[in-house]
Formats: structure tokens, C-alpha cells, sequence
């Protein structure tokens, strides 16, 4: 199949994937084709996002990445797609969930928006008293912690985030609630593009399916935390398309 080897426009990507992942990948590495990756991943989930077969395979290769990755004894992370580019998570487990979207939406919203906002704020006013030294070596200044305390905001580019997600029968609980920094590490694992995110997207009120979901580390309240070393990592565009192919 005649194909362009430097494809800029939707219309020569769209041929190039007519090829399959296995073909794109060998000339790659060939250096018969020149590609802007992070375009083409781009494309890709944007092409593929209402394929419910895609990403149920695309689920389960990020799930077979974790499960290689910790027999291998490499350390425990998180593979995630971002617009600006694929990062690894470090920290962060891949867990298989039986995920099941919550059927009172009434009830989901009220958790979400009411409850949450006001569980919110105390929980950040906590944790800037009762763990200033671990949010301070985990990078965040003492004028910011001091910040939190008075207003119950958090740092700027920080968001609270739902361990077990409020969707899936998560609470406004304490201890299922972490700082988590929005660009890149929030929004890779919410984001457009992310498998797991899109799965759940999928899914019908009360339905139920197993899902990828990116979890993080339950030994801190806050990432990145550098002090523990679980920071996000950059890694090139092409891994994410063998994990996504099933070979690295």
C-alpha cells in the first residue's frame, strides 16, 4: 500500500493508519517514516474514541504494561497519554476495576458539587496544619501552605482529587481525597484521551465494566511528591504506541 512518509494533513493520517499499528511501528524504526508522534497519538484517540472495542483493548494493554513492569520488579506507575506528551507516573498503580457508573445522578451530583466543595475546604485547611513538612518537601512553599490554612484553597495548579472516584461508589471521605498537581498528572488521567477515562465515558448510568483506572500512591496526600520520588516522567511518544500495539 502506497503510503506518505512525512503525512502532515488528517486526510494523509487517516491512509496511514489504514496500515495497522505493526506496519506503522516497523517503518518507523526503519526510519521510512517521519511522523510527529504526539500529532498522530492525537489523531489516533480522537479517530478511535467511540470505538468501544479500541479502548477495551487499549485498557487492557495498560494493564498488561503495569503487570510486566512490576514483575520485572522496575517499581510501581502509571502509563498516561497527554496532549503535550506521554509521561510515566511513578507511584502510581494500574489497577483493574469493575467499574459501575453510579444510577442516581441526583444523588452523584449532590456528592460532587455540594458535599465535596464543602469537605473541600476543611480537608486542604487539615492537611496545611497537620502535614505542612511533607506538602513543604514535596515541593510546595511554606507561603502557599500558609495560604491553604486561612482559605482552604489549594496551591495554585493543584486540584483535589477522588482516589476511588465518587462514580464508581467513592466518598467524600478523608482518606480517599488527594492534592494532585492539574498539568500534566491531573489531566493525563482525566483527560480526552486517557483509555480508562474514555471507557467509564462509554459506560450507561448502572452499567458496569472493567476499567483501567490509574490509582495513586496511598503512602502521601499530595503528587507530584518528590521527597518520595514520585514525580512524572516523560517518556517518548513511540513506547505509548507499542504498549498500545502489545510489543515494546
Amino acid at each position: 500500500m502506497h503510503f506518505i512518509s512525512y503525512p502532515r494533513t488528517a486526510a494523509e493520517l487517516a491512509e496511514l493508519l489504514k496500515l495497522g499499528m505493526s506496519e506503522i511501528l516497523r517503518l518507523l524504526r526503519e526510519n521510512k517514516l517521519r511522523i510527529n508522534l504526539r500529532r498522530f497519538l492525537g489523531y489516533l484517540f480522537k479517530t478511535k474514541r467511540d470505538d468501544p472495542s479500541f479502548i477495551a483493548d487499549a485498557n487492557e494493554k495498560l494493564l498488561s504494561w503495569y503487570e510486566e513492569r512490576i514483575q520485572n520488579g522496575t517499581g510501581s506507575a502509571a502509563l498516561v497519554y497527554h496532549p503535550r506528551g506521554v509521561r510515566i507516573l511513578h507511584g502510581f498503580t494500574i489497577q483493574r476495576v469493575n467499574y459501575e457508573r453510579k444510577l442516581d445522578r441526583q444523588q452523584y451530583q449532590y456528592e460532587r458539587e455540594r458535599e465535596f466543595a464543602a469537605v473541600r475546604k476543611r480537608w486542604i485547611k487539615e492537611i496545611g496544619i497537620k502535614h505542612a513538612f511533607e506538602l513543604k518537601a514535596a515541593g510546595i512553599s511554606k507561603a502557599e501552605i500558609t495560604d491553604m490554612v486561612k482559605t482552604g484553597k489549594g496551591p495554585t495548579g493543584y486540584h483535589v482529587h477522588h482516589r476511588v472516584p465518587l462514580d464508581d461508589g467513592g466518598t467524600n471521605a478523608y482518606d480517599n481525597l488527594i492534592l494532585i498537581r492539574d498539568d500534566i498528572e491531573h489531566r493525563a488521567i482525566h483527560g480526552y484521551y486517557n483509555p480508562g477515562e474514555r471507557r467509564i465515558e462509554l459506560m450507561k448510568y448502572g452499567e458496569a465494566g472493567e476499567v483501567a483506572l490509574p490509582m495513586p500512591p496511598a503512602d502521601t496526600i499530595v503528587y507530584p511528591d518528590i521527597a518520595k520520588g514520585y514525580v512524572s516522567e516523560p517518556v517518548p511518544n513511540v513506547e505509548f504506541l507499542e504498549t498500545l500495539n502489545g510489543h515494546r
